[in-house]
């Protein structure tokens, strides 16, 4: 730290020149986030200050998070459930899950050695999660269509399970496990069915009121105990804002920690200190659009995905599987160094390290059929030039 401050323009411009070196989001089609919604962004300006781990001081902020909590049970078919804001997908599996083996602990269920049943697709956040926990997972192989079927879940549920994880919308293929099959089988069993719809939660209701022919994951699903969503991805809202949601009014209370002062509520959460411009960015984009302006997103995210699916397929590629969602898979020989090409050439996609050459493109309101246009010669010169690399070597 300097001993005498610099001008507040000279801070400026270091950090202008800085951030002039991220890559725009039109040049992005690997990312599941997207520029925040512009009211979003200016609310959140507005509570930059606030911190949701002190609601003596921020009594509206608190106000405000209770009522995005309302509206996000509402959208997911349970109005009189419970849930808070959290950081993002990570700490919503990491709280549902602490939730999941509190309630088997409370149900004289947890043995000394719990385990977790979850799809051999599932979010990487659980590796994590299971090492923080103590947790073992129990891996179900996916089926032909990537989706994690429901009798094999059924039959690996034994006396240490504590839990299930279904997908609703897969980070590598927006592959949507059919919860409405498992939901049933776990109902009854003593066990917490937990969904992970970081990815989906804010497309599924929209696209299935579309036609789109998806699985329902919601609480409307018998069995269904808790749902990650992610606000902060196709919710359009500001980075941090995920939340954990559960179906009874009193579950987020199985996770709960006391503070050291009188009048300090009970964290239900990881952090304490929280922000509070988060809930209120989501609040602002969930009364601004209605699902009426969420439907028509999800509408044009579709129409583009479709587009680049039909781009794709004229150009000779071929796609690993049939998107669910609005991600895009595509069987690519040395996919990893075509994406090192399209990087250095300012073109931003994914490679998985688990399913062969693929290369995965992701469909966000920051795409347009401009931007597959633009892509797919860039894609094209890329395959090219690997292809002329390859026979010099």
């Amino acid at each position: 730290m300097r001993n005498t401050g610099a001008l507040a323009s000279d801070v400026r411009r270091r950090i202008e020149a800085q951030l002039a070196d991220d890559v725009p989001w039109n040049r992005v089609l690997n990312s599941i986030c997207t520029e925040p919604h512009p009211l979003a962004v200016e609310m959140a300006s507005r509570a930059a200050h606030t911190n949701l781990g002190d609601v003596r001081i921020f009594r509206g902020t608190k106000r405000i998070e209770r009522e995005v909590v309302r509206l996000l049970l509402e959208l997911l078919g349970n109005p009189g459930g419970s849930g808070s804001l959290v950081s993002g997908g990570t700490e919503a599996n990491l709280i549902a899950m602490l939730v999941a083996r509190e309630t088997a602990r409370a149900r004289g269920r947890l043995t000394e050695r719990p385990e977790v049943v979850v799809s051999s697709t599932v979010h990487f956040s659980f590796t994590k999660v299971f090492h923080l926990l103590g947790l073992t997972p129990v891996v179900v192989p996916v089926d032909d269509d990537l989706r994690m079927p429901a009798k094999e879940t059924a039959r690996r549920i034994g006396e240490h399970t504590v839990a299930v994880v279904a997908t609703a919308g897969s980070s590598e293929f927006g592959v949507v496990d059919a919860v409405d099959e498992i939901g049933p089988v776990v109902a009854g069993r003593g066990v917490h069915l937990h969904v992970d719809a970081a990815t989906g939660g804010f497309i599924i209701p929209f696209a299935r009121e579309l036609g789109h022919d998806l699985p329902q994951f919601d609480f409307t699903v018998e069995g269904v105990d808790s749902i990650t969503i992610d606000p902060h991805k196709y919710g359009l809202a500001n980075v941090p804002a995920g939340a954990v949601l559960f179906r009874g009014a009193e579950d987020a209370g199985r996770f709960s920690v006391d503070s050291f002062f009188v009048d300090t509520p009970v964290h239900h959460t990881l952090l304490g200190t929280r922000p509070g411009a988060a809930a209120v960015s989501v609040y602002a984009v969930l009364e601004h659009l209605g699902r009426d302006g969420f439907r028509d997103i999800t509408r044009t995210n579709f129409e583009v995905t479709r587009y680049l699916v039909d781009s794709l397929r004229a150009a000779g590629y071929e796609l690993f599987a049939e998107p669910q969602l609005n991600i895009v898979v595509v069987r690519l020989p040395h996919a990893a160094r075509i994406s090192q090409l399209l990087e250095s050439r300012g073109w931003i996609v994914s490679t998985s390290k688990r399913f062969g050459e693929t290369l995965r493109l992701v469909v966000t309101r920051h795409v347009t059929r401009e931007t597959v246009d633009e892509f797919l010669p860039a894609l094209q010169q890329a395959c090219q030039d690997v292809t002329a690399e390859a026979a010099v070597s």
